[in-house]
């Protein structure tokens, strides 16, 4: 039996991120040079394709017009796609993240990621498999994003295959040293290098269900922590990373780390 998705309602979104209900662009945009592309048209599509709204974020502003039009992120999952564990259970779920705006600040971007239940933490995977893009609002329009949407579908397939051998690689305790110290530099500064204490601090896992030492375990439980911080870095706590655009970046630069160690 399959977990079901925890879906978030429209209303329960607009509380959350009102510039995805924004209905025309902010007042200062030239239209003549902008297509407003409507963030609920998105998920209307969404919808109708199977890709339920899971989750939405926008940054926080003073601003009024950063607060109704500004960059906001949604991401969906779609109740069919999913990777089991060894049990025939969900691991983990493929997902679209759709960033948008209405301010002219930022152009329409999609990409594919994995949304794992075990930990629940978004992981945005920046990817040549998953085939994010990007497109100003001068050339978007809904009539192609049904298209788009299952071309990226056709190979999310890929997935599976990419997991099945993180889970499949046993990391020796030098491997995931070498993870963790590689991880750590997408957090600290570039003039120094991690110190063995902050390494051991990101490799303890949170969970029972991380404490394998597969390259898939040893990524999540490295992701987790630096995601939420609370370890000793350079002398003080680490914050939690609660910018979604940080989270981002640092995401996809956790999946490209752990790519290398299959492709070695």
């Amino acid at each position: 039996m399959t977990k079901s998705i925890e879906t978030i309602s429209l209303e329960r979104a607009k509380t959350m991120a009102p510039a995805i209900f924004a209905t025309e662009p902010a007042s200062y945009i030239n239209q003549k040079l902008y297509t407003f592309t409507p963030t609920t048209g998105i998920i209307d599509q969404m919808n109708s394709q199977g890709w339920q709204l899971t989750k939405v974020q926008q940054s926080q502003s003073k601003s009024a017009l950063r607060k109704d039009y500004g960059i906001h992120i949604v991401r969906f999952q779609h109740p069919d796609i999913y990777i089991k564990d060894e049990n025939g259970g969900v691991e983990a779920r493929p997902e679209i993240v759709v960033i948008n705006s209405h301010d002219g600040t930022k152009p329409l971007q999609f990409e594919a990621g994995l949304f794992r239940l075990v930990c629940e933490n978004g992981l945005v995977l920046k990817t040549q498999d998953f085939g994010g893009f990007k497109e100003r609002h001068t050339k978007f329009t809904l009539d192609s994003l049904k298209e788009k949407i299952e071309e990226k579908m056709s190979i999310m397939n890929k997935t599976v295959g990419t997991i099945s051998r993180w889970a499949g690689k046993d990391m020796s305790a030098a491997e995931r040293r070498a993870f963790a110290t590689d991880a750590l530099k997408l957090r600290i500064s570039t003039d120094r290098t991690p110190e063995e204490y902050e390494i051991m601090e990101i490799l303890n896992p949170r969970r029972d269900a991380d404490k394998a030492n597969t390259l898939w375990h040893t990524f999540n439980r490295v992701q987790e922590n630096l995601i939420k911080g609370g370890y000793q870095m350079n002398n003080r706590t680490a914050r939690a990373i609660t910018n979604p655009m940080e989270d981002m970046v640092l995401n996809q630069g956790l999946w490209q780390i752990a790519d290398r160690f299959v492709a070695a």
